[in-house]
């Protein structure tokens, strides 16, 4: 008896590392290391700034970055969904100036808040849906329509509206209160992209729908093979990051009060940077939220520093862009030197 209790227990333990190893693999296949730059980035930055600009990490600069840090990751996250296709939305700063402006233009005293904020969300949606349209069912290049959507979409709102939209040019109070809600020191519009990145989050994870995004991106003829409906995964996207859009042009108008036809213009160079620095991959497949939020976090820390040790606007603008470089160079060098030495370790195992 006592032999075979032995031998069971054996087995137990001999079934036990090939679990571990198991359960190892599936993180290292669900976190693969490029979506860790991000956060090392954020770490080294926090130590950087404690060190050398301490008053960015404290008061209203902490409200400051949080809300920022909110408002462009949903931009983000929207942009993660069109790079998740192997696309780049270039249109996303003429589409936020369209929420702020029909924001400020139909938002003002005796005006139903609640419906016009509806309304500018909606028309976002529907500008991205039209992109999705020309860019995967007529097979247009992204970059082009989208550019041409920023021409179009920022005219027609400077024609229609103005430069500041409205004779007061401001958002409506009631928005302008929330957004600029503080709960102890952390701004509201961050709050707010944390939930909807949760969720978001679940959508791409937990759901056949959402799974299918990176399918799609990652081999569309294998995933129509399969039997997906790659054109409907497509629109839905496209939807979805409009949906996006949407949400972060109403926060961002109310947390800046005052918004003009520039408001966007950040976001065009932000939105690209902050899915780069999360580990995106520019020719389509899966993506972290999380590390998006991160990214973006990184970014607003980043920008409030060197604006704290006397940066200018331009300065700011020419790291950033360097911050994707460096960025997208160090994921590209990783990924690749981690599949020779792969490749070279399985080459020595099969000589020996």
């Amino acid at each position: 008896m006592s032999t075979v209790v032995q031998s069971g227990s054996t087995a137990a333990s001999s079934h036990a590392p090939k679990r571990s190893t198991r359960r190892l693999t599936d993180i290292k296949y669900r976190y693969p290391g490029r979506y860790l730059a991000a956060w090392a980035a954020l770490a080294l930055l926090i130590v950087a700034a404690l060190i050398v600009a301490p008053a960015s990490l404290k008061g209203d600069s902490v409200w400051v970055v949080t809300a920022l840090a909110g408002t462009l990751a949903l931009a983000s996250m929207g942009q993660m969904l069109i790079i998740m296709l192997g696309a780049i939305d270039l249109s996303v700063p003429a589409i936020l100036a369209a929420v702020a402006g029909i924001i400020v233009h139909y938002g003002g005293d005796g005006a139903n808040v609640p419906l016009v904020l509806v309304a500018a969300v909606a028309m976002a949606v529907v500008i991205s849906t039209v992109n999705g349209i020309l860019i995967s069912v007529l097979g247009l290049n992204s970059l082009i329509v989208t550019l041409a959507t920023f021409g179009i979409v920022t005219g027609l709102i400077s024609y229609s509206t103005g430069v500041s939209f409205s004779l007061t040019g401001q958002a409506p109070q009631a928005l302008q209160d929330f957004a600029q809600l503080s709960i102890f020191r952390v701004n509201a519009c961050f709050l707010v992209a944390v939930v909807l990145a949760a969720l978001l989050a679940g959508v791409l994870h937990l759901t056949r729908a959402g799974r299918r995004v990176a399918e799609v991106g990652s081999n569309p003829r294998a995933a129509r093979a399969l039997g997906v409906r790659v054109t409907r995964v497509r629109l839905s996207s496209f939807a979805a990051a409009g949906l996006l859009y949407g949400l972060s042009g109403v926060l961002l108008s109310g947390f800046v009060g005052t918004p003009d036809s520039t408001v966007g213009v950040p976001y065009q160079l932000a939105t690209v940077t902050a899915v780069g620095i999360a580990g995106g991959i520019f020719a389509g497949g899966p993506a972290s939220v999380a590390s998006v939020v991160v990214a973006c976090i990184f970014l607003q820390l980043l920008d409030q520093a060197l604006a704290i040790l006397g940066l200018s606007a331009g300065a700011r603008t020419i790291v950033q862009g360097a911050a994707l470089v460096i960025a997208v160079a160090a994921i590209t060098v990783g990924t690749v030197g981690a599949s020779s030495v792969r490749r070279f370790t399985r080459l020595l195992r099969s000589k020996s």
